[in-house]
């Protein structure tokens, strides 16, 4: 497997884990909860997944 490939597959499970985990995160970052805070983090969540599982897969 190519590091390349690697760093993409550990990406992709970041991304699941920031969309998992978002309200406690949330929390931890912006010390409070609600829909506005949690726009960033979903971003930043979907952004990974997408990219990674297109890199991964060379769509």
């Amino acid at each position: 497997m190519n590091t390349k490939i690697i760093l993409y597959i550990i990406l992709l499970i970041l991304g699941i884990l920031i969309n998992i985990f978002m309200g406690k995160l949330v929390k931890i970052i912006f010390k409070k909860d609600g829909t506005l805070p949690r726009l960033p983090l979903r971003i930043l969540g979907i952004y990974l997944i997408i990219n990674s599982i297109s890199n991964i897969f060379h769509i």
